[in-house]
């Protein structure tokens, strides 16, 4: 009640008085507020700034605000007629820098808002904030090698800087653009006499500009009172690629000879970018086994905040008359890079991505399944990766009958 008080009482003052002096203070003071307010009532802001103006040319706080308040309605042009007329009066409001340099950036205008952040840096040459927006300008060049000289430059100005550390890190793992890697698992029975599972994978994968292509052949070895009782190879081709501005893709196909693998696996995902750290997954998995044929639906919400990611997960049946739900909810802690995590989990069901049971994954969808895990990864010498996991898995294996399965898997990744 006080502010709206206050503000009938300005906007009256203001449009009354002639040849007097206002307190433009305070009506900036209100300009901010409404334009940060809940409501946002910007025709009201923009009509005290405008009346201010009239009265004050000379005080750009106001040519400020008005910009904000175009932008904020998508009125660009207008935006950046409020921008740069500050900037070309008074070159001391660093703000105008800021604002007009993201504005453009926003806009897809990389050259401009490039020369504009130049420009403010050649001004302000201590402005961390200007580095780091021309930081990002670079970065949305999409060209790695430049992203790493700058991020270089950035190290050595402000040494302390441990995000900016974690960055280049991150930029140079993305450059080395071929990565080998194999996998061991082993998987261990409650059920005497049962088990256990021997998994070997040996995989590449090489990344390019806005796409990755890579190769996985997998060996398992099912044991049985202590003798091999069947084994198989599955050969699989993936692939990540970018889609749109805000999403990219997966896609993986996998085949064998359908004595132990299925004889055929597609998969496809689409992930989204929602704003805020969120992240959509909408999905699709394809089965055939034999004369057996499975399509399962993904759907996934994950969100970073600060150093973590957490997900949640689920799939279900499309071509069955029940859904046979899998739920999991995923956490991983980063540090120095996205291959140094800690990682933990739960779920209930069977999932079609869960390679230590993909073997079975027909048997196993209409059957009970509660499971926990963690795991370890860490980056060494810029050029390896080692990792190891491990769950525990409380499985129905015929109605009303149970077993528990212990799954370790250690993996090792070289970068080059």
């Amino acid at each position: 009640m006080k502010f709206k008080l206050l503000l009938f009482f300005l906007i009256g003052f203001c449009s009354c008085v002639v040849g007097q002096k206002i307190n433009t203070d305070s009506l900036l003071i209100v300009t901010n507020n409404l334009i940060k307010s809940e409501t946002k009532d910007y025709f009201k802001a923009k009509k005290i700034a405008h009346q201010c103006i009239k009265a004050a040319p000379n005080y750009l706080d106001f040519h400020i605000a008005l910009g904000r308040i175009h932008k904020n309605e998508k009125n660009i042009d207008s935006a950046r007629y409020y921008f740069q007329h500050v900037i070309n009066n008074n070159t001391k409001y660093k703000e105008a820098f800021t604002y007009l340099s993201k504005l453009e950036l926003e806009a897809e205008n990389k050259d401009l808002a490039l020369k504009i952040i130049n420009s403010g840096l050649d001004i302000h040459p201590e402005e961390k904030e200007f580095y780091l927006i021309k930081l990002q300008v670079i970065n949305a060049e999409e060209k790695p090698q430049k992203s790493v000289e700058y991020l270089e430059f950035l190290n050595k100005k402000f040494p302390d800087d441990a995000i900016l550390k974690n960055q280049l890190l991150e930029v140079k793992s993305n450059i080395k653009t071929n990565r080998i890697g194999t996998t061991y698992t082993i998987t261990n029975f409650s059920r005497d006499n049962y088990g256990p599972w021997h998994q070997t994978s040996l995989n590449y994968a090489k990344q390019f500009n806005k796409v990755s292509l890579g190769g996985r052949i997998t060996y398992i070895d099912r044991r049985q009172n202590g003798t091999s009782q069947n084994f198989g190879y599955f050969y699989e081709l993936e692939s990540y690629f970018k889609t749109t501005k805000k999403s990219y893709s997966f896609a993986n196909f996998g085949f064998s000879d359908g004595e132990v693998f299925p004889e055929f696996r597609f998969l496809f995902s689409n992930y989204y970018t929602l704003g805020k750290g969120f992240e959509s997954e909408v999905g699709y998995r394809y089965n055939k086994r034999e004369n057996t044929n499975s399509s399962s639906g993904i759907l996934a919400l994950g969100k970073y905040f600060k150093s973590n990611w957490i997900n949640l997960r689920t799939s279900f049946q499309l071509d069955e008359p029940k859904l046979y739900p899998s739920i999991a909810l995923q956490f991983r802690h980063y540090y120095n890079s996205r291959f140094d995590f800690f990682a933990f989990n739960i779920g209930y069901g069977t999932s079609p991505d869960e390679r230590e049971t993909l073997t079975q994954f027909q048997e196993r969808i209409a059957l009970t399944s509660y499971r926990f895990g963690g795991g370890y990864s860490k980056l060494l010498a810029k050029k390896y990766i080692v990792g190891c996991s491990a769950s525990f898995n409380n499985q129905e294996y015929f109605p009303d009958k149970y077993q528990n399965e212990y799954n370790f898997s250690i993996n090792l990744v070289y970068l080059f």
